[in-house]
């Protein structure tokens, strides 16, 4: 069994270090298929502000963090303190959370900085492929 396991997380690894959308994998007793949505860019969200005072248009940028894994979202650290919240800066780059496959921690990084606006998926639940995890407002 523990086999099994090491070939799912080398696919799985594989999958996801790669532009591939599906692999599979058989031997005389095991088969193994791995498949995911092919991911199409979206463009980001506008929102025009009014301030009513001055009439000033303001256009702010949202983008969402999605999910490259299939498991479950924790965006607390081993010890239980959050690693993101609501208001926090964020940069390009950082950890904002993991995503846990089989026991394996596959950590969430952003792509984008600015601001955390909202945190889409509650802590511990199923993640799965273009999954939208936190929406952040662009700086």
């Amino acid at each position: 069994m523990k086999h099994d396991i090491n070939n799912v997380e080398d696919l799985m690894q594989i999958l996801n270090d790669t532009n591939l959308t599906e692999i599979n994998f058989e031997s005389e007793d095991l088969k193994i298929a791995l498949k995911r949505p092919k991911l199409v860019p979206v463009a980001p969200q506008q929102v025009e502000v009014l301030e009513s005072s001055d009439e000033v248009k303001e256009t702010k940028e949202y983008k969402e963090i999605k999910s490259y894994n299939i498991g479950k979202f924790s965006y607390h650290n081993k010890s239980g303190k959050a690693m993101i919240k609501v208001g926090d800066k964020i940069k390009e780059g950082q950890e904002i959370g993991y995503i846990s496959t089989i026991g394996v921690n596959n950590p969430v990084t952003t792509p984008y900085a600015g601001t955390v606006k909202e945190i889409l998926l509650e802590d511990g639940s199923l993640a799965d492929y273009g999954k939208n995890l936190v929406l952040v407002e662009l700086d």
